[in-house]
């Protein structure tokens, strides 16, 4: 199981509930944190590359940018400033 980052420009687009629930439902996507709004980090065994199809084609279906960058990351080596649920969750997902 890895966990990736997947970045992308959220802008302003009434649709992102619609590619939200999409994106998250993937049966691969095992758990996912969303504590900042145009990051998400997954737990999932797909690849980089099969969550960045996953990714574009849910922003096409509901016609938000797919602009986006997904990267592996190691959830042990972390610091910054987020509420207490996302180091919970970071914490435990590590």
């Amino acid at each position: 199981m890895n966990n990736y980052i997947v970045s992308y420009d959220r802008g302003t687009v009434p649709a992102y509930r619609t590619f939200h629930d999409a994106f998250v439902k993937h049966p691969d996507i095992k758990n996912w944190w969303h504590y900042i709004k145009s990051c998400y980090i997954v737990k999932t065994t797909l690849s980089a590359n099969e969550l960045s199809d996953h990714f574009t084609t849910c922003a096409k279906e509901a016609g938000i940018p797919t602009t986006h960058l997904v990267m592996k990351v190691d959830l042990s080596d972390r610091q910054g400033m987020l509420i207490k649920d996302a180091w919970t969750w970071l914490k435990s997902n590590g």
